[in-house]
């Protein structure tokens, strides 16, 4: 449902749960003006202050939550705190990846404005599950046990294996279908298939306010992650 340019999947007297597309800022970085973020348009949405609970960097995708009071904040970060709520992440990384399934615990040392692996760090836990190896790319299930700022984009970049594209932990050169396919004509025309951060927030489970069992909300992968997988299928199948 479209309200305000807001694209709202769930809606109660206590949160509001919208689907984020890429290259949308969801909260100010300190110092900035609100400007013309998400948070911006559900304050003016709902004409009342609202409180982030679960956001996303600007070139992700997928599922954010806002709480509308203080109460419903509280009980939803006190479930994040106790890594009660189950997060269910798609992402698309570089090489190949050693283990099929297995998890990432490496201590995370968080700031303003970077994540970093450090002994010095919060523990901090990332389990995954390749759902499709590729040559040069693998489709990862990503599920973060643990909350921390870019944990999944740090944890990914410790152990080889950084997302596709990610102008802090790898490069930020789009992937081109003539970089996959051979004899790949019309180059001075080319559109990149993927242009952004491929890192998707599919799936979410978490008990909201005055609700007894489980809420679970999900989105399917966006366009532009979809026509990418479909192409490497097709040219970057592993030998």
């Amino acid at each position: 449902m479209k309200q305000n340019n807001l694209d709202i999947i769930f809606e109660d007297e206590n949160v509001l749960v919208l689907k984020k597309i890429s290259g949308i800022t969801v909260i100010p970085k300190e110092d900035q003006p609100v400007g013309n973020t998400i948070l911006f348009q559900v304050n003016d949405y709902i004409k009342q202050e609202s409180f982030p609970v679960l956001s996303l960097d600007f070139d992700a995708s997928g599922i954010v939550i806002f709480a509308k009071n203080k109460e419903a904040y509280d009980y939803i970060s006190e479930q994040f705190k106790n890594s009660k709520i189950k997060r269910t992440y798609h992402v698309i990384v570089n090489g190949i990846m050693d283990e099929e399934k297995g998890e990432i615990r490496k201590s995370l040392i968080v700031d303003k404005n970077d994540t970093v692996v450090s002994e010095k760090g919060l523990d901090s836990v990332t389990k995954y599950e390749v759902k499709e190896q590729f040559k040069n790319f693998a489709f990862v299930e990503a599920v973060p046990v643990t909350s921390r700022k870019k944990q999944i984009r740090a944890h990914f970049w410790s152990i080889g294996n950084p997302l596709a594209i990610d102008d802090i932990y790898a490069g930020s050169e789009p992937l081109m279908l003539s970089k996959l396919k051979r004899r790949y004509k019309g180059v001075d025309k080319e559109k990149p298939l993927l242009s952004r951060l491929p890192l998707h927030l599919s799936k979410i489970e978490l008990f909201l306010p005055g609700m007894k069992n489980k809420t679970v909300f999900e989105q399917p992968l966006p366009d532009d992650m979809n026509i990418t997988l479909k192409q490497l299928r097709k040219y970057n199948k592993r030998g």
